[in-house]
C-alpha cells in the first residue's frame, strides 16, 4: 500500500470517528476496509450530516 493512500485512509477513519462512525453499515471496522469504502463511507455520513442541519433549520 502506498504512502498516500495509507495517509488518506487514515485522515477519512480520523474523521470519521469526530462523526461518531466506528463501522462501516454492513459492520465491519474502518480500519478493515478499502479506501473506496471509506470514501464512500465518509460522502455518505457528510450528506446525512448536511441534510440533519437543513432539516433543523
Amino acid at each position: 500500500m502506498s504512502t498516500a493512500v495509507k495517509e488518506r485512509k487514515e485522515e477519512l477513519i480520523y474523521e470519521l470517528n469526530n462523526l461518531g462512525i466506528y463501522k462501516t453499515e454492513d459492520g465491519r471496522q474502518l480500519t478493515e476496509v478499502s479506501l473506496y469504502t471509506l470514501e464512500w463511507t465518509h460522502i455518505d455520513e457528510k450528506n446525512k450530516a448536511a441534510r440533519a442541519y437543513v432539516d433543523q433549520h
